[in-house]
């Protein structure tokens, strides 16, 4: 397709969660489409350093008391959701248009999403997640603007928050999203199904004994990478004691995150039982995935298929949100991950991937498979559509 692009395509984007989905997004589009002014908001730019520092700080309180809060939290917000896109959809349906409240109007975190709509008058507005969805489309109607709305979901299964009256397109990760939105009454012409937006620039560059020796692994033992998520691994701490109980067998390298609670427990039982275990308190994935062997983890998206596209096969624990159980049940359906339920089960999915060789294979080959089949349709697609609604004034 041959274009002139005349105005910006604006992609706003979580820094801890989506920073790799906007660069995959922006690193494909502006490759294929050089003439697409394309700017990148993270959510200090759209939120307020001060709000997105409280966001962080809430997120961590969670982390710490996820057993106690979230399980319960996550039910409360589904039944939320639910009943905000049914009464929203009954309002469509009937032509009604809910009016805009004084605190929606004056809401500093929308009033900065106004701002760089009315700045950089963009053709496309691009949300890499559910809460700069809701922003954006606050902000455009405030302003009139004309710009469409996308949303990109790449997550394996829906969360509701993505389910909003007036986007117009979604960008799906898989077949299950897709009917999932059109459950919730969205049109399917609006809906496309592109893949995990992924950068080749994410697998590593070192070899596995270069990534090792930059990690401060001592030894050779196999190397298990375990990851909670937002949780930071608090609610499977069971099944990490367990792993990390056998002596001699395997290193451990736990993603804590800022949870120093949490990395103190997990110290005290490598220390007693005289296993050699690194925190990680960030994910760098070159080395991550270049010296991994197992990886066990919570439902978490974009780290999963990471593990796809860099060959590691996954032990998936599940979850305590609904979110959570979502994913796990479309990738254990899907057999592309070893499903583990308790301790003794993630013990023994590690040993059978670290000793079956057989096992290890066939787990890579589903993994690959499925990341080749998400390749197939990823950048084209995505791109078309990206720019088609936008041709009424992208194309001459």
């Amino acid at each position: 397709m041959s274009i002139k692009w005349n105005k910006h395509l604006v992609i706003l984007y979580d820094k801890d969660k989506s920073t790799l989905i906007c660069d995959a997004l922006k690193q494909a589009i502006g490759a294929s489409f050089p003439e697409c002014d394309i700017i990148t908001v993270d959510d200090v730019g759209y939120l307020g350093a001060a709000n997105r520092f409280w966001r962080v700080k809430s997120a961590g309180f969670s982390a710490r008391n996820a057993r106690f809060l979230v399980k319960w939290y996550s039910k409360f917000r589904e039944k939320s959701e639910n009943s905000r896109i049914k009464e929203e959809r009954e309002m469509l349906s009937s032509g009604e248009v809910g009016e805009l409240s004084f605190s929606e109007r004056r809401n500093r975190t929308i009033t900065r999403i106004v701002n760089i709509i009315n700045r950089f008058h963009p053709a496309i507005i691009v949300a890499t997640d559910k809460y700069s969805l809701k922003l954006t489309l606050l902000a455009r109607r405030i302003t009139g603007s004309d710009a469409k709305v996308v949303a990109v979901v790449s997550d394996f299964a829906l969360s509701g928050g993505f389910v909003r009256t007036g986007v117009d397109l979604y960008m799906v990760e898989n077949e299950m999203l897709k009917d999932a939105l059109m459950h919730f009454g969205v049109d399917r012409d609006k809906i496309v199904i592109s893949g995990m937006p992924y950068s080749e620039e994410q697998r590593p560059s070192q070899s596995r004994l270069e990534a090792r020796k930059l990690l401060g692994l001592s030894g050779d033992l196999p190397l298990i990478v375990v990851n909670g998520g937002d949780y930071c691994t608090a609610t499977m701490k069971d099944k990490v004691a367990r792993l990390l109980s056998e002596h001699g067998k395997y290193s451990l390298l736990i993603l804590t995150y800022g949870n120093s609670s949490i990395r103190r427990y997990y110290k005290k039982i490598a220390e007693e039982a005289d296993v050699e275990v690194l925190f990680k308190s960030s994910l760098e994935y070159s080395l991550v995935f270049a010296a991994a062997d197992v990886v066990v983890t919570l439902p978490d998206s974009h780290f999963i298929f990471s593990a796809f596209v860099n060959k590691i096969p996954v032990v998936l624990v599940d979850g305590i949100t609904v979110l959570e159980h979502d994913m796990y049940h479309y990738l254990v359906s899907g057999a592309l991950v070893t499903p583990a339920t308790n301790p003794e089960e993630t013990y023994a999915a590690v040993e059978e991937l670290l000793v079956d060789s057989d096992r290890r294979t066939e787990m890579i080959e589903r993994e690959q498979g499925y990341y080749l089949k998400e390749k197939s349709y990823g950048a084209p697609y995505l791109l078309t559509d990206l720019i088609r609604i936008g041709s009424g004034e992208a194309q001459e």
